[in-house]
């Protein structure tokens, strides 16, 4: 005999279907005085954030396991924004660049990158710069 739902229970036969929005495509930008990544979703929207160099609070370096790979990630903030990027952004490399040019890191992206290994099911979450240090 099967459990039939009480009435006190809401039903979810009326509930709107949910929508399903993921992310198409990201850039990263930089230049001398800014970081700007702009984002495109599968809904056809945009979303955009801009950084000034000085104005970055803080850069920490993070290990994010997708299904079987180990994806590279950044997440960076200033007073209004955190921003997560990795490195299947175009415009990484370029990123990791001018992170080393602009912030004095310690340590740098490619030192904490040579010191994680692909087999630990760690995150290895690092501060790689903090303005108040």
């Amino acid at each position: 005999m099967a459990n039939s739902p009480s009435p006190s229970q809401p039903s979810t036969d009326s509930a709107p279907p949910q929508r399903h929005v993921r992310l198409r495509r990201a850039v990263i930008r930089t230049d001398g005085r800014r970081l700007h990544r702009t984002a495109e979703f599968t809904d056809g929207s945009t979303g955009t954030v801009e950084m000034q160099w000085p104005d970055v609070q803080r850069v920490a370096a993070f290990r994010r396991d997708v299904l079987t790979d180990p994806v590279l990630c950044v997440a960076i903030s200033d007073p209004a924004n955190i921003v997560v990027l990795d490195e299947s952004m175009e415009g990484w490399k370029h990123l990791i660049d001018s992170l080393a040019q602009h912030l004095s890191q310690s340590p740098s992206f490619t030192e904490w990158r040579g010191r994680i290994g692909q087999g630990s099911p760690e995150s290895h979450w690092t501060i790689l710069f903090s303005a108040s240090q």
